[in-house]
């Protein structure tokens, strides 16, 4: 592999990096979302993020929320 392909390989985990990171924010839930999401088992913080993603994407489901 060329160092040019090196450098464009780099350049392109580097920006799927920045695409995917993800920051801390706390949220409140009631206890029984909460007992709900921990039945998920393990990860279940990343199934709750992946379903508030989902969600603030749907507006159907913003107008239930707001």
């Amino acid at each position: 592999m060329t160092e040019e392909q090196m450098e464009e390989l780099k350049k392109m985990a580097q920006q799927r990096r920045e695409e995917t990171k993800k920051t801390l924010v706390s949220l409140r839930l009631t206890n029984k979302t909460l007992t709900k999401a921990k039945s998920l088992g393990k990860g279940y913080t990343a199934i709750l993020s992946r379903l508030l993603d989902i969600a603030i994407e749907d507006p159907e489901m913003l107008k239930k929320c707001v």
